[in-house]
């Protein structure tokens, strides 16, 4: 048995979560629920995509960083000699350590891409969605032990996070900007978020959107128990 919802579902924690034996989903969305809770809704379903409304994507670039990288890097750098010339001046020599330390970055830390949606909160950076994806596949995998160490990763990750942006903010002399922020975590959803209604979407698409992706359509009721008969005493 794993779990196959991988964000946060109340503020940074996830509480509610969904268990199977077998990858049986092909979707799992974590999303605003429709009724008055601080909770968010869980949708898993299998067929076709559905893509949400008013969602933008952006390809961001982060830099992975893992112990293993870390190692490596250490190893090499132990071993490193950098020599510089006597007769060179000081922009020069600068210059040229400033260019081997980019160089030993992008060989043990090279660039990689990722997208980010506008629905993902603000501590869901690159870096911690990409070890997010790696946590699910380590799980799909049965990898358990190295999905628990990671999860331990990305919470040290969202709690930095979470801590600079909330650094400069001072509960004493500004309260009202620092339930701001709380609500904003809350409600997930910033200040300054402009949304913007896309042509032809009304209250009836919008309707129609959301019972497609709740409804059934293979739904059958189950048969009333007869609890009692038609004497009024309980039936054998």
């Amino acid at each position: 048995m794993f779990s196959i919802v991988n964000r946060p579902t109340r503020g940074t924690n996830i509480l509610d979560r969904i268990y199977v034996s077998d990858p049986c989903y092909e979707t799992v969305k974590v999303v605003t629920s429709t009724v008055r809770s601080d909770h968010k809704a869980i949708i898993a379903y299998t067929g076709q995509q559905r893509l949400p409304l008013n969602k933008r994507k952006e390809r961001r670039t982060y830099r992975r960083r893992s112990p293993a990288q870390h190692a490596r890097f250490l190893e090499y750098a132990s071993q490193l000699n950098i020599e510089l010339t006597s007769d060179a001046d000081m922009q020069t020599n600068f210059d040229t350590v400033y260019a081997i330390m980019y160089d030993l970055l992008d060989h043990f830390y090279p660039d990689r891409e990722i997208t980010v949606t506008s629905s993902d909160p603000h501590f869901v950076t690159p870096t911690v969605k990409a070890m997010l994806r790696r946590k699910n596949r380590l799980m799909r995998a049965g990898r358990t032990d190295e999905a628990s160490a990671l999860a331990n990763r990305i919470q040290k990750a969202i709690t930095r996070s979470s801590s600079r942006w909330l650094r400069k903010i001072d509960t004493k002399q500004s309260p009202k900007l620092a339930w701001e922020k709380v609500r904003e975590v809350t409600r997930g959803r910033r200040r300054g978020d402009n949304v913007q209604v896309p042509d032809g979407i009304t209250a009836p698409v919008l309707n129609d959107y959301f019972a497609a992706i709740s409804t059934d359509n293979n739904y059958q009721p189950p048969d009333p128990k007869l609890s009692t008969g038609t004497d009024g005493h309980p039936s054998q």
